[in-house]
């Protein structure tokens, strides 16, 4: 390879090879909130849906939603991005919470439940709740990420980050968009990073 070649390879191609995200196409699948397992959608047998293969593995947090009702009925589990839920200090109470991607039954919107672990109450973020930049529809996102609040520091690679209270999502299109979904005490907020 000449010089040229091999600089041209490492500043324009390695980035990417490096940093390329592969996203499963928009993939949704119901979970039977009987029995907890997830159904295969749109199959006629067991061997259609796929037999032997192996069902998500969902938090315990995400089960007990669901089975409690606190997870509302209108919403299903979402796996078009990986991971398709964060675990973190979300609402800085001490208890570790869970995010999970979800789609709303009625109307195809994707979001993110985020499950309090000392409550279990949920907050949905899209899938038909509008917030902030995100707007009501997170169809744009392929990109998430846990932002600690330890490891968070003001003039980081992140501009405007506030002050976290607890661990922070950050949400993105790649090489486009991305945004910090954080607690204020009260409710999550957004802090748009980049467009």
């Amino acid at each position: 390879m000449a010089p040229l070649t091999a600089a041209f390879f490492m500043v324009t191609l390695l980035p990417s090879l490096i940093f390329a995200k592969r996203i499963a196409p928009a993939k949704v699948e119901p979970v039977d909130l009987k029995t907890k397992a997830i159904t295969q959608s749109g199959s006629a047998s067991p061997q259609a849906a796929g037999a032997g293969a192996q069902p998500h593995d969902i938090p315990e947090a995400i089960k007990r939603a669901i089975a409690n009702g606190s997870l509302p009925k209108n919403y299903e589990i979402s796996f078009r991005v990986n991971p398709f839920c964060l675990r973190g200090d979300f609402n800085s109470d001490g208890n570790i919470d869970v995010a999970v991607l979800v789609k709303q039954r009625s109307t195809g919107k994707l979001g993110i439940a985020i499950v309090h672990a000392g409550t279990n109450k949920v907050t949905i973020l899209g899938a038909g709740t509008a917030i902030g930049n995100g707007g009501d529809d997170f169809e744009w996102m392929d990109t998430w990420r846990l932002y600690s609040k330890n490891g968070a520091a003001p003039g980081g690679h992140l501009a405007n980050v506030p002050h976290l209270r607890g661990d922070a999502l950050l949400v993105g299109k790649s090489e486009a968009a991305s945004a910090l979904i954080c607690w204020n005490c009260k409710r999550y907020v957004w802090f748009q990073q980049s467009d």
